[in-house]
C-alpha cells in the first residue's frame, strides 16, 4: 500500500479542491481528513484508472478495517485509461465528522479530483 500524493490547488472564493493520485488504494485511503462537527460536502468529482489495469473503485465516508465505513459511488469497475466525472448541483454532503476516502479492489494507478466545502 502506496500513501496517496496528495496536492490542494487553492480555489477561487471558498472551499477545497484535491487533486489525489494513488499507485495502491487498495486498503482504503484517506483523501481529505474529517473535520470535528462539520460536513464535507462534494460539488464535483472526477475518478481517472491510469493505465495499468482495470479495477473497481470505491468513494466513501471515513475509513473501516481498511475499507470505507460508508461506500458514497460504487465500487465502479473502470478500464485502463478511463475516466467518469460527477458535479452535484446541490452538493453531496458526507456525515458530520467523516473523511472522504478511496478503496480499490486492486494495485493500480489513480487519480481522484474533488472540489467543494466543508460546512
Amino acid at each position: 500500500m502506496a500513501a496517496p500524493v496528495i496536492t490542494s490547488p487553492t480555489p477561487g472564493k471558498f472551499g477545497f479542491i484535491i487533486n489525489a493520485t494513488c499507485s495502491d488504494a487498495s486498503s482504503c485511503e484517506e483523501l481529505l481528513a474529517a473535520v470535528p462537527g462539520k460536513s464535507i460536502i462534494i460539488d464535483s468529482l472526477t475518478i481517472n484508472n491510469g493505465a495499468t489495469g482495470t479495477q473497481a473503485i470505491t468513494i466513501g465516508s471515513a475509513e473501516a478495517a481498511n475499507d470505507v465505513e460508508a461506500a458514497l459511488i460504487g465500487p465502479i469497475s473502470m478500464a485502463v485509461n478511463s475516466s467518469i466525472q460527477w458535479i452535484f448541483t446541490h452538493g453531496m454532503v458526507l456525515a458530520v465528522g467523516k473523511s472522504l476516502t478511496v478503496d480499490s479492489d486492486d494495485t493500480h494507478n489513480l487519480t481522484i479530483f474533488a472540489q467543494g466545502r466543508i460546512e
